[in-house]
């Protein structure tokens, strides 16, 4: 038998390779046999080449390819299959057969990646089968895996010939143990039985003068912040809050948020954080999705609230309403496994998906990374994720569970890497807890400055988004002790689910390890059926344990989509979370993440559904069809993309497409193109293509003329523009925000600049629409007044 065909109009079985596939493969040089005994040994060549055939689509996952074979008796023959969730090794047996098509021989072995043969003993009862393959693709482990799944599936056909291909037992019974049992011996004995707040309370009052949160001058000890969240979860649990209840917080990161939070989880009710970037009509849609009994907020947020039904408590403004309540702790009568928060994701139908996390698991996680890098007393943490990102309750509640600080940016300041980069400094920050894109930011504003080494930053907790292979090393060069971990999982399991800490980057990699199952919670990578795939092979990553979310609040036909009961070998009614991540084990049983399985993205750490997007536009009076992706600009990141069908007779402006997004989608969803399409591209069974879908053109002015810039800072601007926006004409009319910069970019432009003309400038200065001339203004009437090395100022 050979493999991989390169002719007929099926596709060839690409079988996932240990290394990258070349344009030609290299020979088939090495080689690996197996023994066929018993009943696979006498099996009629017929059932063997379904066998085999078997083996390649539930290796694959394709319904569709072809291979040839070579046998002593009929020579070269090659062979299609078509497979189905119906089809049994029977029905196989006679599809492989009705299509056999004779080939000439004389093709050389170098055309292939694999060649099977059957080398015969005496009696048929005893065969020995021999592959032959590209030892530049394939590991030698690998190909004995796979002959020795070849024969595990073979003589569970023969044994349960009425059993479908894609239930056919693949694994033998230690790598099923392996796999199931072992890779998933996670069990520890962690404080999770606990409530966060019963955390926060035990540090309070083990050391009531402990710093528990800065921001610029102001200093915040645990005895402060656990006595006025005492006395606002009082005045919370007059106004309706308690047990089973949920009260949303509409704050940004500031001390107010920490106390706002424990207030409300000592309330008995579960936290629901509103950011206050996003749209009315999002944080309205939030809040009667989660019957939030009262809102926390400030006078200046509060604004944005005024049509959402629940009263709001005005931090400020309020305040000497519960000023005189008791400061002692509330007996909230919460349990460990009562809801704790409800954060929402984005969702495939339009609306926001809101997912139920429970104390015990996020506890689980928390003391899991605790213990695990000795995280203490002595400890700071830089918080910089949006409180709305899972991300921030590790930053709030994680660092301070263990007694260390909560360090602030200025508010002014919030979205600058240089302000990041002082802080680190300043505060000797020792851990950075955040999205893959801000690291990389402030590292490269540290590269940029030739700041001394940061000797206190040494540990760095990265999850969210894929990790840029280059960063590990990068960022040790400017922090030479730290600890660089890799963390996976889901918002449905208790912020992280999988650890992977780097060390040497090996030059092989095409991405950082997604790493191994984290104390008490377990991973599953299962194929379209729900059965465990063999190391090597692609499936969707499940995952299961303490941190599971109770599911979707109020929405059970959602979480019936997502969890479920799952049951195989010595595993009996785990409790599954479907997460469309695509992923595959390594030999042992390491994680590698390969992409999702669905049109779900994860673009600066945010998990986007393209069809939450997609509603959208179609919402819009002029639009008929529209459809959304994600495309690479030059400098490597990834960007979305709209593309828009106007209704016949009507007018379709990208501006005014852009403005209705901003209007109902958070910053970070709304595409920074959107292109106008007379149709949308079909495949051939009339769904939309989306691999047609055109590139969208190179950024360019966005305004109706171009007009040169004409100071040396104007020329100086505009040059930074274009390097950031790879984008070749800028003018002096260009804004940012039109050229096609988001807010990442936009942080990167800030860092330039800055560093470029010696002065603090201010990243509102691109958001707020301004041209190049406008931000080279402001910068002039900085530059005299206000060097850096002085302190800076803004504008």
């Amino acid at each position: 038998m050979t493999l991989h065909d390169r002719g007929g109009s099926a596709p060839p079985a690409l079988l996932p390779a240990d290394r990258p596939r070349r344009s030609e493969p290299a020979g088939c040089t090495a080689r690996q046999r197996v023994v066929l005994d018993g009943a696979a040994g006498a099996a009629p060549e017929e059932l063997l080449l379904a066998g085999f055939a078997a083996l390649l689509h539930r290796y694959t996952g394709q319904e569709e390819f072809a291979f040839r074979v070579r046998t002593p008796g009929a020579g070269s023959l090659r062979l299609s299959c078509a497979i189905d969730d119906a089809t049994t090794p029977a029905g196989l047996a006679r599809t492989v057969l009705e299509s056999r098509e004779p080939v000439a021989d004389g093709q050389e072995p170098a055309d292939f990646e694999l060649v099977l043969q059957e080398r015969s003993g005496r009696s048929y009862a005893h065969r020995t089968v021999q592959l032959r393959y590209d030892a530049t693709l394939f590991d030698q482990e690998t190909v004995l895996r796979l002959l020795t799944h070849f024969r595990t599936l073979t003589e569970d056909a023969l044994a349960r010939p009425d059993v479908t291909v894609s239930r056919l037992r693949l694994l033998t019974d230690g790598e099923l143990r392996r796999t199931l049992l072992e890779w998933n011996d996670t069990a520890a004995e962690l404080p999770y039985e606990r409530c966060l707040h019963e955390a926060f309370e035990e540090r309070a009052a083990a050391d009531p003068g402990a710093l528990a949160l800065i921001r610029g001058a102001e200093r915040w000890t645990y005895g402060e912040v656990n006595a006025a969240a005492n006395r606002l979860a009082r005045h919370l649990r007059g106004l309706g809050a308690g047990v089973g209840g949920r009260v949303g917080i509409c704050l940004d990161r500031s001390p107010d948020l920490l106390v706002a939070v424990l207030a409300v989880l000592k309330s008995g009710s579960a936290y629901v954080p509103l950011d206050p970037d996003y749209p009315e009509q999002r944080i309205a849609a939030m809040v009667t999705g989660t019957s939030c009994a009262v809102i926390v907020s400030r006078s200046g947020l509060s604004s944005r609230l005024a049509d959402v039904g629940p009263q709001v408590v005005e931090l400020d403004r309020d305040a000497g309403q519960w000023a005189g309540a008791p400061p002692g702790n509330v007996s909230s009568g919460v349990a460990p496994g009562d809801l704790a928060y409800v954060i929402h994701t984005s969702g495939s139908t339009g609306a926001p998906k809101p997912i139920a996390l429970r104390h015990r698991g996020v506890m689980n996680n928390i003391a899991d990374l605790n213990s695990r890098y000795s995280v203490g007393p002595g400890d700071r943490v830089l918080a910089l994720s949006s409180p709305s990102f899972d991300m921030s309750v590790y930053e709030f509640l994680g660092l301070t569970a263990a007694g260390g600080t909560v360090v602030l940016p200025e508010p002014a300041l919030a979205k600058d890497p240089q302000h990041w980069a002082d802080l680190l400094a300043t505060h000797r920050i020792t851990v950075w807890n955040s999205a893959p894109a801000l690291l990389e930011l402030v590292v490269e504003q540290l590269e940029q400055s030739g700041a001394p080494p940061l000797e206190a930053l040494r540990l760095a907790l990265l999850g969210g988004d894929w990790v840029p292979l280059s960063l590990p090393d990068r960022t040790r060069k400017a922090a030479p002790g730290l600890r660089f971990v890799a963390l996976g999982g889901a918002t449905e399991s208790s912020i992280h689910s999988t650890v992977y800490e780097v060390g040497e980057v090996d030059p092989g990699w095409t991405s950082i390890p997604y790493g191994r199952p984290m104390a008490n919670q377990r991973t599953y990578i299962l194929d379209a059926a729900l059965q465990p795939v063999p190391p090597g092979v692609a499936g969707e990553l499940h995952l299961a344990g303490t941190g599971l979310a109770t599911g979707y609040l109020d929405r059970p036909e959602l979480t019936g989509e997502r969890f479920f009961d799952w049951s195989h070998g010595e595993v009996s009614g785990e409790r599954l979370y479907r997460t469309g991540d695509v992923a595959r084990y390594g030999p042992d049983g390491l994680i590698e993440l390969l992409g999702r399985s669905d049109f779900q993205v994860k673009v600066n750490g945010h998990r986007i559904e393209l069809g939450e997007i997609e509603a959208v536009l179609r919402s819009h009076e002029a639009v008929r069809e529209a459809v959304v992706a994600t495309r690479r600009d030059a400098a490597g990141d990834l960007r979305l993309v709209g593309y828009v069908v106007p209704h016949p007779g009507r007018t379709v402006r990208p501006r005014v497409i852009s403005t209705h997004l901003a209007g109902a989608l958070p910053p970070f969803m709304v595409p920074g193109t959107v292109l106008v399409l007379d149709r949308l591209p079909l495949s051939a069974n009339g769904k939309t293509d989306r691999k047609a879908l055109p590139a969208p053109p190179p950024p360019e002015d966005g305004e109706a003329s171009y007009v040169a810039p004409a100071t040396p800072t104007e020329k100086a601007v505009a040059d930074i523009f274009s390097t950031v926006l790879s984008a070749p004409k800028i003018g002096a009319n260009s804004s940012f925000l039109a050229a096609g910069g988001d807010s990442l970019q936009a942080m990167r432009a800030v860092s330039r600049l800055s560093k470029h003309f010696g002065i603090r400038v201010n990243v509102r200065l691109l958001h707020g629409g301004g041209t190049v001339s406008g931000v080279a203004a402001a910068i002039d009437e900085l530059l005299p007044a206000a060097p850096l090395e002085d302190g800076g100022r803004t504008r």
